[in-house]
């Protein structure tokens, strides 16, 4: 019996890397920044695959597009505490976010998820005609994010998400809601598996693009993760168009059938900025 207490899990002992980064591929993951580190993030979503969506052999499958591009930073203000900044290419959107871990996960299962809460804000300065006003240029998302770990190498999380726009075209929402849901296997000591697919709830089945209407979709995601030291790689397939929550949930307008899926990939660079008591 006392070599059995010695092995059991000491009262409340958190679980640790539910995710190994802070998102999947579309998705946020639950995990933040501990304290006093920078997180230093480029990623960058090239263009359609299939000739029918654009691509094909004359823009090397995509790859010669630059669909999105993001370059971020996050800090840790406490182990749970995290806010950040980002530009991303598309629509030339400036965006501030802050993640917070609200519950933790424990090996005993007394508390057997994890939650953490995802908000963000995004504007945009870029020159249009139709943003008459600063409120017309502002997103928001405000995110729940359960997930729990089921083993060393399997993870899961559910994702409801609020978007809210100031502008949209005519026939469109300015509140969205929507459940994603996202999962991890690990196969090897520094590899992973990675997926997504977010759905939205009463979301008008089209919009309006210039003059025509363009077919709304769910975006779905796969990927490929490997840790490298203190870099940690991951590249994927996607049909999101774009890299913000802000963008891929309302304006997901490819689809995977019609080679509408685009090559991405996130990598992310840890320094430590002091060191922690």
């Amino acid at each position: 019996m006392k070599q059995l207490e010695k092995q059991a899990p000491t009262e409340n002992e958190k679980v640790i890397a539910t995710f190994k980064g802070l998102k999947l591929v579309n998705l946020q993951s639950n995990e933040t920044i501990k304290k006093k580190n920078l997180d230093f993030r480029i990623s960058h979503l090239f263009g359609n695959v299939g000739q029918e969506s654009g691509g094909g052999f004359h823009n090397l499958w995509g790859l010669d597009n630059a669909f999105d591009i993001r370059i971020a930073f996050h800090y840790g203000i406490t182990d749970r505490l995290n806010v950040g900044f980002a530009r991303h290419k598309r629509d030339e959107n400036l965006v501030g976010d802050i993640k917070y871990k609200v519950l933790e996960q424990t090996e005993n299962n007394k508390m057997p998820v994890s939650l953490t809460v995802f908000g963000d804000m995004a504007v945009t300065p870029k020159e249009d005609p139709t943003l008459t006003k600063t409120a017309y240029r502002i997103t928001y998302v405000a995110e729940a994010i359960i997930a729990r770990k089921f083993s060393s190498r399997i993870s899961f999380e559910l994702v409801p998400s609020y978007l809210h726009r100031n502008l949209v075209s005519a026939g469109d929402q300015n509140d969205i809601f929507s459940l994603g849901i996202g999962g991890r296997w690990k196969f090897t000591r520094s590899a992973a598996i990675v997926a997504d697919y977010v759905y939205s709830f009463g979301r008008p089945d089209s919009v309006s693009v210039g003059s025509a209407p363009a077919k709304l979709y769910d975006p779905l995601g796969i990927g490929l993760e490997i840790e490298t030291g203190g870099h940690i790689f991951t590249v994927m397939f996607t049909n999101g168009s774009g890299i913000l929550e802000n963008d891929y949930i309302a304006n997901t307008t490819d689809s995977w059938s019609k080679g509408g899926y685009k090559l991405s990939f996130h990598i992310s660079r840890i320094f430590k900025l002091g060191k922690n008591k």
